[in-house]
């Protein structure tokens, strides 16, 4: 099963996400048109089989007082 890891980042409201992997992220651009993908686009390659594991932009640490 191929896992696909991405980066996603929010602009304008909307959460994309850059495929990490180069060969990965040249290969969706052909296929969708786009440099990132969506939401959409992850639901369409889990039904395909295909697991998308997106990273957090950011991790916040809390500390409990």
């Amino acid at each position: 099963m191929t896992n696909i890891e991405t980066q996603a980042k929010t602009a304008f409201g909307k959460t994309l996400h850059y495929v990490v992997n180069p060969r990965y992220a040249a290969v969706l651009t052909v296929l969708t048109g786009k440099k990132t993908i969506n939401e959409t686009d992850i639901a369409c390659l889990e039904t395909l089989g295909i697991s998308v594991n997106a990273k957090p932009a950011t991790q916040l640490a809390l500390a409990v007082g």
